[in-house]
Formats: structure tokens, C-alpha cells, sequence
């Protein structure tokens, strides 16, 4: 439920802050405005999270996916997700739309698959809360994530940076 809140929260931050600036009909300022906050609040901060959880707690955390408990592979798990975090985190002073491309892709991927994996288990009956909970913030946030960097590609000139 918490990545679907910092979802939420950054579509909500953003629309804020373009409203603030009066910059709703600059399209390139307003998009790669949204674009940040996905990146932070939905990829930064829920990699964080996904590395204290698996890493920090992976005894509760598996309980609460309805998984057995495998330290080891969930300590792996919230390492890729301290790198993903830290790496969305930086979009905030590296502020190039190739590195934010890259910075999504691969989560992106994963959060996808996890989803597709997530809806298999429900379907074999697997309703824990940290199982179904998540499937809506998996599909969500690289799909947002997917129109943004599409948006922000379309409306930048040539050149690699885009500001807002």
C-alpha cells in the first residue's frame, strides 16, 4: 500500500509544484516536473524501502508476501533495491534524460514482471497483503514512469538535458 501512496504522492507533489510555478502550458517544464517526483517518491524512496524491508526485516517481509523466509535471496533483492533507490535519488542533480532513461528501464522490468508475478499467486491463491497489495503500484509506476521519459524525449531538443 505504501508505493501506491508515494504513487500517488508524486503525481500530487508534482501537480502542486507546476501549479506554483504557473507552468501548465510550458509542456517540457510540466512533464519533466512530473518525470522528477516519479523518479524520487515512486523509484527513490520505494527502493529504499524494498531494501529495508528485504534486507532489514526479511522475516516479516516474507510473511507478509505469503513467501517462505530466504534471507539470502531477499538480502539480494534489497540491495537491487538500495541501488535502484540511490540511483533515482540522484536524478535530482543529474539532470540528463538519458540517465533518468536508464535509471527506469531496468526496474521498470522488474516491477512489470513482479506485477505479472504478483497477480500468478494471487490466481493460485496467495492474498497475502504485501502480494496483492503491490500489483497495482508494479503496473503503475513504469507505466508512468514509460509515458514521462516518452514525453520528455518527444518535447526536449537535441541535446542530452532537459530542466525544468
Amino acid at each position: 500500500m505504501i508505493f501506491l501512496v508515494l504513487w500517488l504522492l508524486a503525481l500530487l507533489a508534482a501537480t502542486i509544484h507546476v501549479s506554483l510555478l504557473r507552468c501548465w502550458s510550458r509542456p517540457l517544464q510540466r512533464v519533466t516536473i512530473f518525470l522528477q517526483y516519479q523518479l524520487e517518491l515512486s523509484l527513490g524512496l520505494t527502493g529504499l524501502l524494498v531494501f529495508a524491508g528485504h534486507a532489514l526485516r526479511p522475516y516479516e517481509t516474507a510473511a507478509r508476501i505469503g513467501w517462505d523466509s530466504s534471507p539470502n535471496f531477499q538480502f539480494e533483492l534489497g540491495a537491487v533495491g538500495l541501488g535502484v533507490g540511490l540511483a533515482a535519488l540522484l536524478c535530482l542533480v543529474i539532470r540528463n534524460r538519458y540517465y533518468w532513461l536508464g535509471v527506469a528501464v531496468a526496474p521498470s522490468i522488474f516491477l512489470l514482471l513482479a506485477g505479472f508475478n504478483h497477480l500468478r499467486e494471487a490466481w493460485e491463491g496467495n492474498f497475502a497483503p504485501y502480494n496483492i497489495g503491490i500489483v497495482a503500484p508494479d503496473f503503475l509506476i513504469p507505466l508512468t514512469l514509460a509515458w514521462l521519459l516518452f514525453r520528455v524525449f518527444r518535447l526536449s531538443p537535441r541535446g542530452g538535458h532537459a530542466s525544468n
